[in-house]
C-alpha cells in the first residue's frame, strides 16, 4: 500500500492531506451529533457539508493528478525513438492511482456526510 502512495506522485500528497481534513471534520462533527447534547440547529449544521466538498476536491484532484501524468507520458513518448507497450501500460497504470484514491476518499466522506446528514435530520425532526 505504501509502494502505490509514493508511484502515485507528488499529487498523493494533496489528497493525504484532504483525507486527513476529512476525518478531523468527521471526528469533530460526531462529536456535536452524536456526543454532544447542543440545542442550536444551525450549529448542529455546521461543517456537515464540508465533508462532502473536501470529498469532491479529491476525487477532481485524483483526475486532474491522472491527466497530468498522461500529458507528461505523452511528451515523453513523442521524444523517444523506441517505446515498448510494456512500458506505455506501466506508465497508465501507475497515473490511475490517483484516481483510485480520489474516489476511496470521495466514497467514505459520501457514506460519512450521508450518516451526518440523518443523524442531523433525526435530532431537529
Amino acid at each position: 500500500m505504501l509502494s502505490l502512495f509514493f508511484n502515485g506522485g507528488v499529487f498523493m500528497w494533496l489528497l493525504l492531506i484532504i483525507a486527513i481534513s476529512i476525518i478531523i471534520l468527521s471526528i469533530k462533527k460526531a462529536i456535536d451529533l452524536f456526543g454532544s447534547k447542543i440545542s442550536d440547529p444551525n450549529h448542529l449544521e455546521k461543517g456537515i457539508n464540508a465533508i462532502i466538498f473536501w470529498g469532491g476536491v479529491s476525487l477532481v484532484v485524483g483526475f486532474l493528478a491522472h491527466f497530468w501524468g498522461l500529458q507528461l507520458a505523452m511528451m515523453a513518448i513523442s521524444h523517444a525513438n523506441d517505446i515498448s507497450p510494456t512500458i506505455v501500460a506501466n506508465g497508465f497504470a501507475v497515473s490511475l492511482i490517483t484516481i483510485i484514491f480520489g474516489m476511496l476518499i470521495f466514497l467514505f466522506s459520501a457514506i460519512i456526510w450521508f450518516i451526518f446528514r440523518w443523524q442531523y435530520k433525526k435530532l431537529t425532526a
